[in-house]
């Protein structure tokens, strides 16, 4: 009983980061995401 909650729990949480994720990638624009891209790899590197 409890494995089958926390998968429900799990795949529940995936579900609210990934459309979560897509919603702002549609919201901001083609470019935004791009541009914080390239600004993480202009720190990283």
């Amino acid at each position: 009983m409890m494995a089958g909650w926390r998968t429900a729990l799990l795949w529940g949480a995936a579900t609210v980061v990934v459309v979560a994720t897509a919603l702002s990638f549609v919201m901001w624009g083609l470019n935004g995401p791009a541009y914080l891209v390239d600004l993480i790899a202009a720190y990283c590197l």
